[in-house]
């Protein structure tokens, strides 16, 4: 349902001489404007979209196309978890496919001896806001590490998650997420599993250490992660300092930095040029994208989805599916999700104010997803 602001206006000038008012004329401008921004469909017709494409500098190494593969990993860990977990979905309804090639599958193993992986998950901005409600990737009952993450024993026990600042900026969180790093560089294995701005946070960490970087860090995972930038950080970048003005939660520290500026395009794509090639040697990269149709989304992240539909309707509502790739990746498959579902379970938490506030449109299968995503990994590792 398209409507052009002149069709709006004469809608809301009949409204008005209905009601004999300007506060009704007002009004009436106001509510056709929010139902066109958050009902509106900016989708493009199916013939007219282009096919999955990445964003990157020239330069970068080129990606590799993993999606076969890693979709007969989560379709056996769908079917072996089924019933486990609540928010289930059959494979089809996890994973996009944009025609990706279709072998047959393959039987898959899910081994339950304990791993030696160490998985450092690094999050995104604001989470650090509302860390007292969810962990990414957990159950969403509570904020206890402990109990999260417990569906992935006895396999995999060593998770941690690293405190970075909700609202600083990738150079300021990079400092925690290489102490984070060095606090296991006594582990055998480490593998990062960054979700959205995570990924620039733990880029700048690992271009910091250099040569100096512990050499159990084996593999790098971008999950709706900010590789190139988004135009939606670039747009509100122009109204920061209203935004400072916001109030935040209790749990935001009030680092007095411009964060937005480091997930703008300007930024990430200049990064990219200047560093990517001199990060340490022997990282593996991995890439999970996100985007889903507008009406699955939150009704809050619709706003989102409708200004950077203008550029790209295949989003997340924060970022468009080509910027969600690191360079050199093996590109895992494209989610059916919006950017807060896939690794924030608001829907299950035991908070009231939080779960009616947020759980709309947020359920999502993670647990499987997570296994899937840490047992492809080990296992493309020891290849």
């Amino acid at each position: 349902m398209k409507l052009s602001l002149v069709v709006l206006m004469l809608l809301a000038l009949c409204l008005s001489w209905l009601t004999d008012s300007l506060w009704g004329l007002a009004g009436a401008l106001i509510l056709l404007w929010l139902w066109r921004f958050l009902f509106g469909t900016y989708m493009l017709r199916e013939k007219e979209i282009p096919p999955p494409a990445t964003l990157h500098p020239l330069g970068m190494p080129p990606v590799s196309d993993s999606r076969a593969q890693f979709r007969n990993m989560l379709g056996a860990v769908v079917t072996q978890r089924q019933g486990r977990y609540p928010d289930e979905r059959q494979l089809d309804g996890i994973l996009h496919n944009l025609g990706e090639a279709s072998p047959a599958a393959v039987p898959v193993a899910l081994p339950d001896a304990p791993s030696d992986l160490v998985v450092i998950i690094v999050s995104g901005v604001l989470w650090e806001c509302v860390s007292t409600v969810a962990l990414p990737f957990g159950r969403g009952k509570s904020v206890d590490m402990a109990s999260e993450y417990d569906y992935l024993q006895p396999r995999y026990a060593a998770i941690d998650v690293v405190h970075v600042r909700g609202i600083a900026t990738s150079e300021h969180n990079a400092k925690i997420v290489e102490e984070a790093i060095r606090k296991h560089r006594d582990a055998a294995n480490v593998v990062i599993v960054a979700y959205s701005k995570g990924v620039p946070d733990t880029l700048e960490a690992l271009r910091h250490m250099g040569s100096d970087m512990p050499r159990n860090v084996r593999a790098l995972v971008s999950v709706a992660g900010v590789v190139s930038g988004s135009p939606l950080a670039d747009w509100l970048n122009r109204y920061k300092s209203f935004l400072a003005l916001l109030p935040t939660p209790g749990a935001c520290s009030h680092v007095n930095e411009n964060f937005l500026k480091s997930i703008s395009r300007d930024r990430c794509l200049h990064w990219l040029a200047q560093h990517w090639n001199s990060l340490p040697q022997g990282i593996r990269y991995y890439s999970l994208v996100t985007f889903v149709q507008p009406k699955k989304m939150h009704w809050f992240l619709r706003l989102l989805y409708a200004k950077l539909a203008e550029v790209e309707p295949r989003n997340d509502s924060h970022m468009l599916i080509h910027d969600q790739v690191l360079p050199g990746a093996a590109l895992l498959g494209y989610l059916k999700s919006d950017h807060w579902a896939v690794a924030l379970p608001f829907n299950r938490s035991n908070r009231s104010f939080w779960n009616r506030l947020l759980r709309n449109h947020n359920a999502f299968p993670r647990e499987v997803l997570f296994e899937a995503i840490l047992r492809y990994v080990e296992d493309d590792l020891q290849h």
